[in-house]
């Protein structure tokens, strides 16, 4: 889905969700508005309740509540008049808008013609099976560690990355397991995982770590990520940690919650 035809969605329906917050407010709402006048730099606060009443009723500072109840008011009422302004613009936007238009150019090319066209716009579903089609190196180091088989008939490492991995599968979300991936300094990585945010076409890096309570894996792990974050891979940006120690267990269940959210499925 085309990323601002899906912000367009998601902003109506927090205007929605605003516009009946602020209707239940106003209907709690004191009677009449609120005039404000300047007296020598202090304020002073009327309630007018008749329309023909264009003075109002002097509102005391024990009627401070009332006032500030009535300013409330006023707000809301411009508030909802904005939020309906921006609500019927976006209709107008999703009606004429003809969603995914520039990436259905090459979806509706034959197969002879895709395979010589070379599209500068793709959907997500092509842009996906182009990835994960695409050849790439993979960590040469220890082959012989590699002994356990995924969902997607690969082989890992660890029966925790048959977890995580498995997890990526299901969830349907594009990976690859130990890929290449040369920093801007130069330096090679191979991080567990490569994660593909289909919605905006961003790569991030999951490293699991499995061996916490060894002090040399340990060390050696902190300066890798000191190595991403020198690099402009940020823990919380394009970076995912997870971690296992012998009294703290690999929980699929909340990592898959976080990855949810990250990745924005």
């Amino acid at each position: 889905m085309n990323q601002l035809y899906e912000q367009m969605l998601k902003r109506r329906a927090y205007l929605e969700r605003l516009q009946v917050e602020i209707m239940q407010s106003l209907e709690e709402a004191p009677e009449g508005k609120l005039r404000v006048s300047n007296d020598k730099g202090k304020a002073r606060y009327y309630q007018i309740v008749d329309a023909k009443d264009t003075h109002g009723r002097y509102l005391s500072g024990k009627e401070q509540e009332l006032a500030c109840g009535l300013a409330q008011k006023d707000y809301l009422k411009k508030l909802y008049s904005k939020v309906m302004e921006e609500l019927e613009n976006i209709d107008s936007y999703l009606v004429k808008y003809d969603e995914c238009t520039l990436e259905r150019v090459y979806d509706s090319l034959n197969e002879y013609r895709k395979g010589i066209v070379a599209p500068l716009v793709v959907s997500d579903e092509v842009f996906v099976r182009q990835w994960e089609q695409e050849a790439y190196e993979t960590n040469p180091y220890y082959p012989e560690e590699k002994v356990y088989s995924t969902k997607k008939d690969e082989l890992v490492r660890s029966k925790s990355e048959v977890l995580l991995a498995d997890m990526y599968y299901e969830l349907g979300i594009p990976y690859r397991y130990e890929a290449k991936l040369q920093l801007k300094n130069g330096k090679i990585k191979y991080p567990d995982f490569t994660v593909l945010k289909t919605k905006s076409r961003e790569l991030i890096y999951h490293e699991h770590l499995g061996l916490l309570d060894d002090e040399e894996y340990r060390q050696a792990n902190f300066m890798k990520l000191d190595e991403y974050q020198r690099n402009g891979i940020f823990l919380g940006k394009n970076l995912i940690i997870t971690y296992e120690t012998t009294g703290c267990y690999l929980n699929v269940k909340e990592i898959k919650k976080m990855i949810e959210e990250i990745v924005q499925l």
